[in-house]
């Protein structure tokens, strides 16, 4: 479909996908923490690739960095006002955007099934 106004095209996909541009990865030396939208959403353990659905972290807000500050070798840290919690991370050593399978397994970190457009 053409945008009359910018003259760019635009798709008709189906919205209601997980779009992966919210979704980051933050490695550190144990864990991956991922994130949507500025929430932590899902922890992996890095060496036995299980998700840790009782994570601290899970439904906790990053907090984020000034502009144009790196994110590697700074210690995450995440916050919960309702819990008046905080929890740092060590060192970062990557970020990366999470890969689809990934994106739709966060739902079973929580119980939860993915929609039937994700699977298969």
């Amino acid at each position: 479909m053409l945008n009359e106004r910018t003259g760019t095209r635009t798709t008709t996909r189906n919205t209601t996908r997980n779009n992966r541009r919210i979704h980051t990865c933050f490695f550190t030396k144990n864990r991956e923490y991922h994130i949507r939208s500025g929430e932590c959403i899902a922890v992996r353990d890095r060496l036995s690739q299980v998700w840790i659905a009782g994570h601290k972290a899970i439904g906790m807000r990053l907090r984020a960095l000034p502009p144009n500050t790196p994110y590697v070798g700074r210690a995450l840290e995440f916050y919960s006002i309702e819990l008046e919690q905080i929890i740092r991370t060590s060192p970062v050593v990557d970020i990366i955007r999470p890969n689809r399978n990934d994106v739709q397994f966060y739902g079973f970190v929580h119980g939860f099934a993915p929609d039937n457009d994700l699977v298969g």
